[in-house]
This record gives C-alpha cells, structure tokens and sequence, in this order.
C-alpha cells in the first residue's frame, strides 16, 4: 500500500491574521467544526472596539472530514457490518470461541466482497472517469490494509492455539495477502508438462517454497521432464520427509524439533555432497528449505515488504515459533531486512500498514487501536475491532490497563461512530444501533438528542422516528418531533395537520397558538377551518383550555347549522358561563345569541337572559373602553380586533343584543309566568 500523507489544506481569512488576532474553533454538529477569527483576551485588555472592527469582513468557516460511505458501495458494506455487529452485542460476552471466530470472519468476508465491487467498479470506469477510478483505488488500497490488520489480529488474539504456535496461522495469511505465486501455480498445472517450459515456472516454485506450499511446489516439480531423474527423486524425498509441526499430532515441541533436526542434518548432508548440484536451480528450492542465509538474504532483497517473506522462513528455521516471541523475532527480521535493502532509517522507511503489522506482532495492541484510528475509513475498523475483542475478553488481557478503562474505550469508540453515522440522513439508523449498545449513559441520551435533529422530510419518516422514540421511551424527542412538525405544518398552511401535530406534542403553548388562530380566522371570515379535524378531537381537547373552547364552540356551531336550537343555546349558555373564552372572541359569541334571543318560540329563559345581559356589560364593554382609550393614544393604528365579519361596527353589536335581550325578557316573562299559573 502507497504510503498516504495527510492532505494539507489552507484557510483563506485575513482578519485572522490582522491585528493580533488567531483562528479558533468549535464542534457545531457531528463532527463539523467551524472556525472562525479570534483575538485572546488577557486581563490587561481594554474594554474597547479594537481598531480593526468594522473593516474587514467576519467569516466563519465549516471543516468536516471527508465521509468515505456515502459511496453506494460502501454504504452496502457498513450495512452489512451494522447487522454483524448487532449479532455480537447479542453474546452478551458470553459466547465460544468458535462465535467470535464466525463473527470475526463474517466481518473479513464483508470487506472481501467489498473489495470485489470496489475493483469492478474502478476496471469499468478506467476508461471514462480518472477522478472517480482514482477514488476506489484509494477505497481499495484502505480496505485492503483493514482485511489484511484483521486477518492477523484474529490469527494473534482470537484464534491462538493452546500451545501459541502462530506459524501455520501465519501462513495461511501471507498466502492470503500475497495470492500471485498460488495463481500462477494453478495456470501452470493446468498447462500439463508444458508448465515446465514457462518463464514462470522456476520463479513460480521459490515463491510457493517460501510461502510454506510444499505439497504445491511439489506437485509442480512432477510437471518438469527430468522428474524421473535421481536429483529429482532426492528432492521429492526431501520435502516428502520433512517434517511439519501440529499441534493435533499428539508431538511435544521438544520431541518435533529433535524430529526436525535430525531431518536437517541429513538434508544438509546431501547437500554437502552436491548431490543436486546438476541441477542448480532444484538445489536452490532445497537450500532454502534449510533455511540457508545466504539464499534467503538474495530473496529478502527483492521483497517489497519486510514481513512478506517472515512466515515462509519462520516454518523452515523455528516452526515452533510461539506468539509470545514472535515479537522479537519480527523486530530482528525487520532489522535484517532494512540492512540487506541498505536502509539506515527504518522508522521513516515504514509505511504505516508495515508499522500496524509490527505493533501486532509484539502484541502491542493498543499502539495498534491507535495507530488504526488514522486509517481513512471514518473509525469503522477501530470500532468494530475493538468491540470484537472486548466482547471476546481479549481486549482487557492486553496491556496493564484496567477493564473499566477498556469499557470506556471500547464506548467511546462506539460513541463517536454512532453519532457520526446519526448525522447522514441515509445511515441514521445504523448509528442508534452503535449508541444503543454503549454501556454509558451518555450514549441513550445522545441518541434521544440526535433523534430530534434528523431532517425530516415526510410524514412517514416522521411516523417511523416518533415510534421509535415511543418504543426507546423518549418522552422529550417524541414531543419535540411533534412541535416541530406542528410548526411546519402551520407554515404550509395545513392547519388540521398542524392540530393534530401539537396535540401529539402534548405542549399547551403550541396547542393554544394554533386554536387562536383558527379561532381568529373565523371571527375575521366566518368560516372554520379544519372541520373533520377539530370534530374528532374528542377528549384530546383537555390539553389546553383554548382547545376546549374551540372544541365546544364547534359544536355549538354543528348544532346550529342543523337547526337544533335547544342543545345549541343550552351550550352556548354553558360557554358564555365558562372563564375561558378568548377576549377576542366576546363579539362574536354576543352575535350568536341574537338568533336565539330574536327566536318567536324562546330557547333562552328570563334567567340566561338576564346572564347574557350581564355578560355584555362586564366582559363587553370594559374590553370596548378599553380598546378606546388605546385608539386615543395611538390614533394611527386601527382598531380591529373587535371588528366582527359580521357587523362593521361592534356598536351595533352592542345595540342589537341589547334589543334582542329585551325582547326575549318580554316573551320569557310572559310565557313563563303563564306556565306558572
């Protein structure tokens, strides 16, 4: 992989470089930052404008890091991973050995096939975009080191053996990660005895022999005319005898490497006594698997990287090699090879996978959740990785700290990706898994916060979020949803919608804005709106008095529409009763009464009468001084909060209930005087 330098990046703001003053930031949302100019304050600063204020503009710049899964192909990966990861919090870190392995190889299968649509992708615009085929090579060259640091870490930490011995595991993952020798095995047995003719075929064997693929360089071997030849036979007698270190074969490591000696010595022997030197190149394939120096040197020379050859010879030196000193060998090959390729300075030669793969070989593995942090990957492989081995047990048996601090770890982790996902509005809810599993409570909270910030764009999405909020019990963000999308409601003008909106919200200051207005737009109009809405509310309407009074007074106006007198005066009695009529709202309930009062056969008696007569003047007609005495203070304004669709002068209001009143109190007295007798 390229070595990648951190992209350098300028910000164009000459105030901030004007009179003293810096830059400064803050996080604003997600992990966006804005920046801005600043002059330190000290206690010796006067309180004053400085001398720059006013001249030069005030900008305030936004940074955020590049997001790499907007790309749909890699939106399909943290998808996958999303539903894997939710599979591990299920073990509860209770699970086998064998669960986290499946886990763990879950996740490294989701990353190949990631890789694979990656590189289609970039072969199929090649040609036609350069821009964008650059871009998956860089996802490319990114994942390929994830894949490659996973694959080792499960083989060190999730996959160690009860006697530790790390190298088959190892070389099963540099033939893995260095596929071409395999490939070029399999095209030359396929090519039959015509295989041995190829320029690849001598090269193709030294590469299978110090990858450990003995039974596949001997397969090869078969392939080459002179295979019936006595320095050929030698040979396959060679590598058919030696012997391989399993841990299942019931063999001690004392007992194997007295094995192996014995087999060395002879095989030296028959070197000693050049009875392959007929044949150069087939004696060059033994050498090395003696582990010869001056052979293997000429090899690591032509290596590009340093542990690209480490396993091939750890099997043929010390197959024994358990994971505890494979750090100090790995650091003495590392050393080895930088003196063969004549580099002095190895820390600046180590390209940062190279410094990965030495931090896990020494088992230093919170250099490497550091170190991988500054992969280009958003923090996905920290996070699932650290979370793996955490919930497997593996992360707090490394290193001194102390579990609590491996908790907090592993949650922060959790923490920062999951409100980093919250803030797409095409993977948020990716991210609620990742908050939902962190074990501090700051991760429910933030989750019940972030949730309130998500742009909605339907009613559906909105419906899908609030039951969320209602299954997680979040009181706070399922009303602050509810006024939010009450409030746009009322500003696309769809009035019923915005009710019903601030009636979810259960918040009386929304609920009751809403009301007045309908409420006013009727005594301007005459017309109420929503109506469909407004006669379902039902016992809803206690949230808010305002509510209720439209709610009632909604009624009243059915009633009347249908020409049902009684039950209508009956209620509008009861509202003229009531405290909670709006003081805009006293014209328009008074004209209601004329029809009833004007009626030849009453439905208001003596006693409501006398009510209405009462209501007129103490509620009436201080309202009317009062508005009075605004008008002669401020002249210029005009005074129409009294004036009613109806009657263009609330005077006449005034006249005509009075008249109305006193013409019913005539015919009530009458008839119920006659009733009486």
């Amino acid at each position: 992989m390229q070595e990648q330098q951190p992209p350098a990046f300028g910000i164009v703001d000459p105030l901030s470089t004007s009179f003293g003053n810096t830059l400064a930031g803050k996080f604003v949302w997600g992990n966006k930052l804005a920046v801005y100019a600043f002059r330190p304050i000290t206690a010796t600063t006067r309180d004053e404008p400085t001398e720059d204020a006013g001249k030069k503009p005030v900008n305030i710049h936004f940074l955020q890091p590049e997001f790499i899964f907007d790309d749909p192909i890699l939106r399909s990966l943290i998808a996958e991973a999303s539903s894997t990861f939710v599979a591990l919090q299920k073990l509860n870190c209770k699970g086998y050995k064998a669960d986290y392995m499946k886990i763990s190889r879950t996740y490294r299968s989701i990353i190949r096939a990631c890789l694979e649509k990656l590189q289609e992708a970039a072969s199929s615009t090649e040609s036609e975009a350069m821009e964008k085929y650059e871009l998956y090579q860089q996802f490319i060259a990114i994942f390929y080191s994830v894949e490659c640091v996973w694959h080792l870490s499960e083989i060190l930490f999730l996959h160690p053996s009860t006697s530790h011995v790390v190298v088959p595991q190892l070389l099963e993952w540099v033939r893995f990660h260095f596929p071409s020798y395999e490939r070029m095995a399999t095209d030359l047995l396929l090519l039959g005895p015509d295989g041995s003719k190829s320029d690849e075929y001598w090269p193709c064997l030294k590469g299978l022999i110090m990858q450990g693929q003995v039974d596949v360089a001997r397969a090869l071997l078969q392939l080459h005319p002179q295979a019936g030849s006595a320095a050929y036979e030698i040979a396959e007698q060679i590598l058919k005898t030696m012997p391989t270190y399993n841990i299942l074969g019931g063999f001690s490591a004392q007992k194997f490497r007295s094995q192996w000696q014995y087999w060395l010595t002879d095989t030296e022997r028959k070197l000693a006594a050049n009875t392959l030197s007929a044949e150069p190149y087939l004696e060059e394939l033994i050498q090395l698997v003696t582990g010869d120096t001056e052979i293997w040197n000429t090899q690591i020379q032509n290596s590009q990287y340093w542990y690209e050859h480490l396993p091939g010879h750890l099997f043929y030196t010390n197959p024994a090699c358990t994971h505890f000193e494979l750090g100090a060998i790995a650091n003495a090959w590392l050393e080895r090879w930088a003196s063969l390729k004549s580099y002095d300075n190895i820390e600046h030669l180590l390209k940062h996978l190279d410094k990965v793969i030495l931090n896990l070989m020494e088992n230093n593995m919170h250099q490497v959740i550091h170190s991988i942090q500054l992969m280009a990957d958003n923090q996905w492989f920290v996070t699932h990785l650290t979370d793996l081995l955490y919930n497997c047990g593996q992360l707090q048996l490394m290193g001194q700290h102390q579990l609590n601090d491996c908790i907090k770890l592993r949650d922060s982790l959790l923490y920062e990706f999951g409100s980093n996902l919250m803030t797409r509005n095409s993977l948020w809810q990716l991210g609620m898994d990742y908050l939902e599993y962190c074990s501090e409570p700051e991760g429910m909270a933030t989750l019940e916060l972030l949730l309130t910030k998500i742009p909605i764009k339907t009613e559906k999405q909105a419906l899908k979020i609030l039951d969320i909020c209602s299954k997680k019990q979040f009181i706070n963000a399922e009303e602050e949803i509810c006024k939010v999308q009450a409030k746009k409601s009322f500003t696309e003008e769809r009035y019923g919608n915005a009710l019903e909106w601030a009636i979810r919200s259960k918040d009386t200051f929304y609920v009751t804005s809403i009301a007045d207005y309908l409420l006013k737009h009727y005594v301007q109009t005459g017309d109420i709106l929503c109506p469909d809405v407004i006669a379902n509310i039902g016992a809803r309407m206690f949230i808010s008095p305002r509510l209720v009074f439209l709610a009632k007074y909604f009624d009243f106006y059915q009633f009347y529409r249908k020409n049902d007198f009684l039950p209508a005066a009956e209620l509008l009695l009861n509202l003229l009763e009531s405290e909670i009529i709006p003081e805009y709202f006293w014209p328009s309930l008074l004209v209601d009464t004329i029809p009833l009062l004007e009626s030849k056969d009453p439905k208001i008696f003596f006693k409501e009468t006398c009510c209405i007569l009462q209501h007129l003047e103490s509620n009436l007609m201080p309202l009317i001084e009062k508005k009075k005495k605004h008008m002669e203070k401020h002249p210029n304004e005009p005074i129409n909060i009294l004036k009613h669709y109806r009657l263009d002068n609330v005077e006449q209001i005034i006249n005509l209930v009075r008249l109305a009143c006193a013409r019913n109190l005539s015919r009530a007295i009458i008839i119920e005087n006659t009733l009486i007798n």
